[in-house]
């Protein structure tokens, strides 16, 4: 099966709901973690793996980042809306090239979030294997003011992309399953795309709808989440698994 990029995108403006999903997040982060660290490589050799010092696996963010800082109207469902805004309030928008979005540019902005590497046994994809909850926290331009991005450095700046992910055939379900919990309970505009928009949204949230009933909204909440991290390490379990016997397989 081919792999499938995931792209996220969210606005929370209240930093109170933003902190309380990042308390969860860095639950699902430390988990991921615990099955990174029971080798220091994956099971599988690495593809273009690099001499560069290796990433953390959970980078926290919080930092102000000074200019130039670009950030691509394709952070917004509706780029358009972004451009007409940033216009409105006097930013700096650079003109789109060669079929890319539009550039803002800000000279400065303050990011809060996390960054964490996803644990998959067979390191498929060791460039685009982690997952990005980074908040913007720009009050001045409140149509910035908590969006999510992916930050990245370039020699000419930083850039606040959209985030994004490489899967196969693992946890493809399993995020469809997270992000419904993301939308339905904290980020009511949080949208995603798999191989369909919002994909698999309207059967988790009839889930989610009749646990808030019976249970009320926190502890719905909680028990949700919950299962979202046991349901995790069922698959990386079983992907385990899976690899292990590959692999014994292949000596034999």
């Amino acid at each position: 099966m081919s792999c499938v990029d995931v792209v996220w995108k969210g606005n929370c403006r209240k930093p109170e709901v933003r902190y309380r999903l990042l308390s969860y997040l860095h639950r699902l982060a430390h988990l991921s973690d615990g099955y990174l660290r029971q080798g220091e490589r994956p099971f599988l050799s690495l593809v273009g793996e690099g001499h560069r010092p290796p990433r953390p696996n959970i980078e926290i963010v919080d930092e102000t980042v000074s200019g130039p800082i670009y950030i691509p109207s394709t952070i917004e469902p509706h780029p358009e809306t972004i451009v007409a805004r940033a216009r409105e309030a006097g930013l700096t928008v650079i003109e789109p090239e060669h079929g890319r979005p539009h550039l803002l540019v800000l000279d400065e902005v303050r990011l809060r979030g996390l960054n964490f590497k996803l644990f998959d046994p067979r390191g498929l994809y060791p460039s685009d294997d982690r997952m990005s909850f980074v908040f913007v926290e720009c009050p001045e331009h409140h149509f910035l003011d908590g969006r999510l991005v992916e930050v990245k450095e370039e020699a000419e700046g930083v850039y606040l992309t959209t985030p994004s992910i490489q899967l196969r055939s693992y946890l493809e379900d399993w995020t469809d399953c997270l992000f419904a919990w993301i939308r339905f309970f904290l980020v009511g505009d949080f949208w995603w795309q798999r191989r369909e928009e919002l994909q698999g949204y309207a059967d988790y949230r009839s889930v989610f709808e009749e646990l808030q009933t019976t249970r009320g909204s926190a502890e719905a909440e909680d028990a949700t989440f919950d299962a979202v991290l046991s349901t995790f390490s069922q698959h990386a379990e079983h992907s385990i698994g899976e690899v292990r016997s590959l692999a014994k397989a292949g000596k034999t």
